[in-house]
């Protein structure tokens, strides 16, 4: 495991009880819907019933009740995340919940999947921390169906408008998160239909893409 998951992990690890508490005052001082910026991303894989989604760094596991009405009970959605207490704050939250999901511990560089099984691969933030971020796309490629869709989202701003105060703060108070530029040039030239938009109060980048 790269020093950076480590440390990655280490910090997930102690944040999980407030994490999203944390990220709905985010999305609030932003002046968005945490929940609706979240289906802005889900609405890109363009799900539809019975689809095999996966969703790498899930995280506590908001997205994939989202997510689950798209595929339906039909479908099957599996998270991966490196933090253990997140897995298991997930399985606490989604306990009372009929949809199917297995949720694994792994790293995004080297995911325990075989390839081209799942339908529509999502990242929904956490790629800056990443040691191996070419990898970690390679890999969501890898194991993603021909023509699937793939988003990659995460913190950053864009250079080509003028930055609300709230964004500008976001700069002082957290440089390396939001000073990173989409990945796109990571993404292997064989990728089709390549689009970078934002969200979150335009304080996200959201890339997604087609499987060759």
């Amino acid at each position: 495991m790269y020093g950076d998951e480590l440390r990655s992990r280490d910090y997930y690890e102690g944040r999980v009880r407030w994490y999203d508490w944390g990220n709905r005052l985010s999305a609030l001082l932003r002046g968005a819907s945490d929940s609706g910026e979240r289906l802005k991303a889900i609405a890109h894989l363009e799900l539809e019933p019975g689809q095999r989604v996966l969703e790498v760094s899930v995280g506590t596991g908001t997205n994939l009740p989202l997510m689950w009405r798209c595929v339906g009970p039909a479908g099957r959605l599996t998270g991966l995340d490196i933090s253990r207490a997140m897995l298991d704050m997930c399985r606490r939250k989604l306990r009372r919940r009929t949809l199917a999901f297995d949720l694994v511990e792994g790293e995004a560089a080297h995911l325990p999947f075989a390839g081209h099984v799942f339908d529509a691969v999502l990242h929904h933030g956490g790629i800056a921390e990443f040691g191996d971020k070419k990898g970690a796309i390679q890999e969501m490629m890898r194991v993603a169906k021909p023509g699937a869709k793939i988003v990659v989202c995460d913190q950053g701003l864009p250079r080509d408008r003028r930055l609300p105060l709230i964004s500008r703060l976001l700069v002082r108070l957290s440089p390396p998160a939001y000073a990173q530029e989409p990945p796109v040039h990571l993404i292997p030239a064989q990728a089709r239909d390549i689009h970078v938009t934002w969200f979150r109060g335009n304080a996200w980048y959201l890339i997604d893409f087609v499987n060759p």
